[in-house]
């Protein structure tokens, strides 16, 4: 049978209520009972029954994230400190891949306090039922949905990303991204590049990634190279599309400027120099937890805002 909290008063001598404001860490229990309770409710395998805490508080400290996919390298990263960010605040975080109404349906009946959401435009929109049971916010483009939505301006990174390019003196660009898509985020980098660089008059091309994974984008290059060379001024739509494109650094005739979107560490333990531009992930993460418990502590009811986040570039090389 499962130890319960009785048992463990039981064997420490103490009421239930003191083992039970042990194990929450109350300060009206001393550091050495505490201690003590803690130990021996480890030794006894004590188990809490979260379920049962949840009717009580009507809470289960458990967060949702609706997440589109684990084999890109940038998506696992924001993922790792959202959890992270999620676990300083009290709270689990579980995930799903999940068609996104289906995931926050099932999210709903669980009980959970809140949910994140990767917003991929009206297919990942989550309807009334669920915004008008559960606080949610969304990480995407800025557009006007029921709910916060964390907008990470990636318009103005693609400006950096052209203007930086120009300072390094290159009047040609080519850009490899995912161009057959409907994700807002991939459309409007390349939307921006079109328009940035006419406006700037600078010649561009635009090479189909045939996907964000590293492997789609590595074969990409691969048949491009068949027939073409790259620019010298290249734009990578994300960090996988970047190793993926750096797979045929020895093939390439001259040494090239590479901008690639996404702002996370594993930039730093390349050994081709190489620019990123966009919201430190760590940044993103915090941001999205911090606005969504606050409505969950608030008890606030869904509300249609836009938070803006802006973009940064960096260099990095190893030599």
């Amino acid at each position: 049978m499962a130890v319960t909290l009785k048992d463990i008063a039981v064997e420490c001598g103490v009421s239930y209520s003191t083992v039970s404001k042990a194990l929450k860490d109350s300060p009206l229990v001393t550091e050495a009972t505490k201690r003590r309770i803690k130990e021996k409710a480890e030794k006894m395998n004590y188990i809490p029954n979260n379920s049962a805490r949840s009717l009580v508080s009507k809470k289960s400290h458990t967060i949702g994230l609706i997440w589109p996919a684990v084999d890109r390298v940038a998506i696992t990263t924001l993922a790792t400190h959202l959890n992270e960010a999620l676990k300083q605040a009290g709270y689990f975080m579980a995930v799903s891949i999940d068609n996104p109404v289906t995931a926050a349906n099932k999210f709903l009946e669980l009980r959970f306090d809140g949910v994140i959401v990767f917003d991929e435009g009206e297919s990942t929109t989550l309807p009334e039922k669920i915004t008008n049971n559960i606080p949610v916010i969304a990480y995407g483009v800025a557009r006007k949905l029921p709910y916060p939505i964390i907008n990470v301006h990636h318009n103005w990174a693609m400006k950096q990303a052209i203007d930086l390019l120009i300072e390094k003196g290159h009047q040609s660009i080519d850009y490899i991204g995912e161009l057959y898509t409907e994700d807002p985020r991939q459309i409007v980098k390349q939307e921006t590049i079109e328009n940035y660089c006419k406006e700037k008059q600078i010649h561009y091309r635009l090479i189909d990634s045939g996907g964000l994974t590293e492997t789609a984008a590595k074969q990409a290059v691969k048949g491009f190279l068949k027939t073409e060379t790259l620019q010298d001024g290249i734009i990578c739509g994300s960090y996988d599309i970047a190793m993926g494109v750096l797979h045929h650094t020895d093939e390439l005739e001259t040494q090239k400027t590479i901008v690639a979107y996404d702002n996370i560490k594993q930039f730093k333990s390349i050994e081709t120099p190489i620019y990123s531009v966009g919201v430190p992930a760590e940044e993103i993460a915090s941001n999205l937890v911090k606005h969504l418990i606050r409505n969950i502590e608030t008890e606030s009811k869904n509300t249609s805002e836009v938070i803006d986040l802006y973009p940064s570039l960096q260099f990095h090389d190893k030599k």
